[in-house]
Formats: C-alpha cells, sequence, structure tokens
C-alpha cells in the first residue's frame, strides 16, 4: 500500500502518469520508497490538446464566473468582462473593465482593436488606426497589491457605479472608454486584446523578483503560488508548496541551462511564453509549462525537483557487480506509441499570436527503420512562442521516443547516490554494453526478502557521449536551425 503524492494534483492519477509518487516506508514487503519521472517523460509526448485553458484568454469573455487567467511569459491576451456602463447624453460614452490576468504583471506591452495594433498616446488615448482618434481611451493597471481606483472611471461612473473602493488589487486590468460613433464602430463594439509581460517571479540566482520568461522559474513560481508571505494568505492559483520543499540548486541548474544562447540560431534555448486560467488542473498545467523546457519534474526526499533537457555528464558508472537481481530489459515499443514524425502547434509573434503549426520535424532514418510507413505524433507546445524553439522541442520528442532500450534491475546500496534525471554508464559483459549511457527514469529503496536493504532502478537508453564533440540527442540542438 502507499500514497501517491502526485495524486492529489488530479484524482486518479497513480503510477507514471503522475508527477511524481513517493511511497511511505511501511513493513517488509516490496520496494517502497519510490520516485518516478512520470510527467518528466510525458511533458513532450503525444497528447490529446488540453483545451483552451491552457491558452487563456485569447478573446474577450464575458460571464458570471469567469476563471482567474495565469500569464508568465510575454503574450497576447485577452480578458474577462466585469463591468460595463453606459453614461453621458443618450448613453454617449461606454466604460468596459476587462480583467487580463488575476495576479501583478509587470507590464503592458501593445493593443489591439479587433487583432488590428492600435497606437496609444501617453494620455491613453487612441490615435491610430485613425477611425478611432478620440474615439477610444485606454487605462492600464498592472494589478499591485496597493493600486487605488481607475481615478477617470470613478469620476465619470454614474451613482452606484464604480467608486474608490473598486481597486481590483492584485487584479491587472485595462479600462476602456468609447465613445459612440456609427463610422468607427459599424459592427458593434470591438474586441481588445493585449500583449503583456507576465508575472514577476523570484530567482535564487539573484535574489531578486523581477519579470522573465524563463521557464524553470516560472514553474518554481508555479509550485510555490498558493500562499502570501504570510504563508497563509490563500491565492487562486498554483500548488501552495512551501520554499523550502523545491530543490533550488536544480532551478538554477535548469535556468541557466534556459538561458543558453549558443544554438547556431542565437536564440534563447528556452522561454516559457503563454497563459492558461484556473479551470486547468495543476496536473494539466505542470505537464504544458514542462513542454516549454522539454522538461522533466519530479517529487524526491521532501522536494521538487526539475531538469531541462540538455545533455549531462553520467555520475555512476554500473557494471555486475553493483548487480542484485537479474537484468529486466526491454527493447521496443509498440507500434502504436512509435513514431517518426513530430508536428504540432505554438503561437507567437510570428504566427500574429494565432496558434500555428510549425515545421515537422523528421527523421529519414527512422522512417527507412519504420518501413517506409510515415507515422505522425502531435506535440502541441502551448507555452512556445517561436518555431525555432518549437523545432527543437520537437527534434527532444522525436529522438527520446526513438531511445527504446529500457532496463530494471535491483542495485546495491551506492546507488542510493542516484536520482530521477541522472545518466548513468552501464557496462555489461553478456550484453556487450561497454560504457553505454542510460537515464535513471525511476527510483525505488526498501527492503525485499531477508531484510536486504536494494535499490531498484529503472533505465532508459540515450545516446553515447563520449567527449564534448560526440553529440547526444541532447546536443544535437544546439547546432538546430
Amino acid at each position: 500500500m502507499g500514497l501517491s503524492v502526485g495524486a492529489f494534483l488530479v484524482g486518479g492519477l497513480t503510477g507514471t502518469v503522475a508527477a511524481s509518487t513517493v511511497f511511505f516506508v511501511t513493513m517488509l514487503g516490496n520496494f517502497v520508497i519510490s520516485t518516478v519521472l512520470g510527467a518528466a517523460l510525458r511533458a513532450l509526448s503525444p497528447k490529446p490538446s488540453a483545451g483552451g485553458s491552457n491558452r487563456g484568454y485569447q478573446t474577450n469573455q464575458i460571464g458570471p464566473a469567469q476563471d482567474h487567467a495565469v500569464i508568465y511569459g510575454e503574450v497576447k491576451v485577452g480578458g474577462a468582462i466585469i463591468y460595463d456602463e453606459a453614461t453621458g447624453t443618450n448613453n454617449k460614452f461606454l466604460h468596459r473593465v476587462i480583467a487580463v490576468a488575476g495576479h501583478e504583471i509587470d507590464s503592458f506591452v501593445n493593443f489591439y482593436i479587433n487583432d488590428e495594433l492600435a497606437t496609444v498616446d501617453g494620455d491613453g488615448n487612441v490615435t491610430e488606426p485613425t477611425q478611432y482618434n478620440d474615439k477610444i481611451r485606454i487605462n492600464t493597471h498592472t494589478g499591485s497589491p496597493d493600486q487605488v481606483a481607475d481615478a477617470d472611471l470613478v469620476a465619470e461612473s454614474g451613482f452606484d457605479g464604480w467608486d474608490a473602493q473598486c481597486t481590483l488589487s492584485g487584479i491587472a486590468y485595462i479600462y476602456v472608454r468609447l465613445t459612440f460613433n456609427a463610422d468607427a464602430f459599424p459592427n458593434g463594439i470591438p474586441t481588445f486584446t493585449t500583449t503583456v509581460k507576465g508575472k514577476k517571479v523570484y530567482d535564487p540566482r539573484t535574489k531578486a523578483v523581477a519579470f522573465s520568461s524563463n521557464p524553470a522559474l516560472c514553474m518554481r513560481d508555479y509550485l510555490t503560488s498558493g500562499k502570501g508571505s504570510d504563508d497563509t494568505t490563500p491565492y487562486s492559483y498554483g500548488l501552495g508548496e512551501d520554499i523550502i520543499n523545491v530543490d533550488d540548486a536544480l532551478v538554477i541548474s535548469s535556468a541557466n541551462v534556459s538561458d543558453q544562447t549558443n544554438t547556431s540560431a542565437g536564440t534563447t534555448r528556452y522561454t516559457t511564453n503563454g497563459s492558461f486560467t484556473t479551470a486547468a488542473t495543476p496536473y494539466d498545467t505542470i505537464t504544458a509549462m514542462l513542454t516549454a523546457m522539454g522538461g522533466s519534474m519530479w517529487y524526491a526526499q521532501g522536494a521538487w525537483r526539475m531538469k531541462a533537457a540538455y545533455w549531462t555528464a553520467p555520475v555512476m558508472d554500473l557494471n555486475e557487480d553493483d548487480l542484485r537481481s537479474g537484468i529486466s530489459v526491454g527493447t521496443r515499443h509498440s507500434r502504436r506509441d512509435n513514431f517518426n514524425t513530430i508536428k504540432g502547434t505554438f503561437r507567437g509573434l510570428e504566427s500574429d499570436w494565432q496558434v500555428t503549426d510549425y515545421p515537422e520535424v523528421t527523421n529519414a532514418g527512422f522512417v527507412t527503420a519504420d518501413g517506409g510507413q510515415v507515422s505522425v505524433a502531435d506535440v502541441d507546445l502551448p507555452f512556445t512562442d517561436t518555431s525555432i524553439t518549437a523545432r527543437r522541442l520537437g527534434l527532444i520528442s522525436l529522438e527520446r521516443n526513438r531511445q527504446q532500450l529500457t532496463v530494471n534491475a535491483s542495485y546495491g546500496l551506492r546507488t542510493l547516490e542516484l536520482q530521477v534525471g541522472d545518466n548513468v554508464r552501464v557496462n555489461n559483459t553478456r550484453f556487450g554494453w561497454v560504457n553505454k549511457e542510460f537515464e535513471v527514469v525511476q527510483w525505488s529503496f526498501g527492503l525485499v526478502d531477508g531484510l536486504d536493504l536494494q535499490t531498484e532502478i529503472s533505465l532508459r537508453e540515450t545516446v553515447l557521449c563520449t567527449n564534448e564533440i560526440t553529440h547526444s540527442y541532447y546536443r544535437r540542438l544546439m547546432s538546430l536551425l
């Protein structure tokens, strides 16, 4: 019997489907302390679309109880319409308040009216497109905890309307005033969207809170959001994990990898730029956010741990002397789980912020090995905003899927030093393995028959990398595009 820590994320998740699994120590019997690379391996695996909740508000929504939107990185968003009021002679003015995010954001970048880029002067008046000149005014509020009510709206609102108590503290929003003009608005009230630099996040490298699109920092923020500064005040999103329960050493390592620009395209290796609503389950949100860094995350030894997709040097050599059992070897996926081509969607500036396909990633050698039959997998990337990064992540998914050799065995206590995500070298005469590299995808520890303490480890093949020049499937990403 055991308790799945990952199961609290969404009911019914068990085994390798949960983001991580930790079993409490019990009396005798099977291995009972376990960490599993579940969502880690599935972060870039084909899956059904999570729907609109993992894309946030892309247009203006109205309803009696709209979900909060959460924004990481820079992205174009709509919002929830939370207030409408008409004032003036013959209801000349329409006042509309659109909540953009359920938290403080860094800044508003651009504004769009019916998807057309608008020019706004220092007073918030729209000057371009010219049809809206002197017809639309836009005021912005970033959602600071101490923000005050919009002075213009308070002054112009009618009796029992918007007053000084309507601060919307902690809510980022725009207030739009429209002046009626049949020529300016022939199709009625336009849609307002905006490009936003989203949530400010804590960086353990600098000890500062600032805007960042770094996926490791954004993931850390999501894990720890949910409690106020006094650890008691709830917010409406995030896991609310205690800061001490996040391995900041691995956060820093993943953040440094994500910030690298040594790709041939000169782009930052990984960024998170996307939005979701609180209608999305934490499991779906974490899995979607992990795709932005091809990442893995697990819970082990009382802490959340993460790793960006990047080749790391093996930390241990294993041979026959380390074994405490026979070896179970799996050589291939089922045909259903095998693919040789990746396609999917992304959304960013180059697609005019529309969800669109990124270029397919395929491998002719894999197609040949599969008898010439093209097998396509869909990998959608809701937090990726460029086709270059999308192709890089698609290659990770493709190459990872083709590393199909898995090994399960029990080992001596020397392997207590290993954790999920580590690479190891395996030497085995019978199988002809000499310094063959594997990644630890599951690690277990406990008592077996005879009260013998052992670890049980599941390994998955990676591509051999013997020096700084030879590339593994992660190193290939450095030269992609």
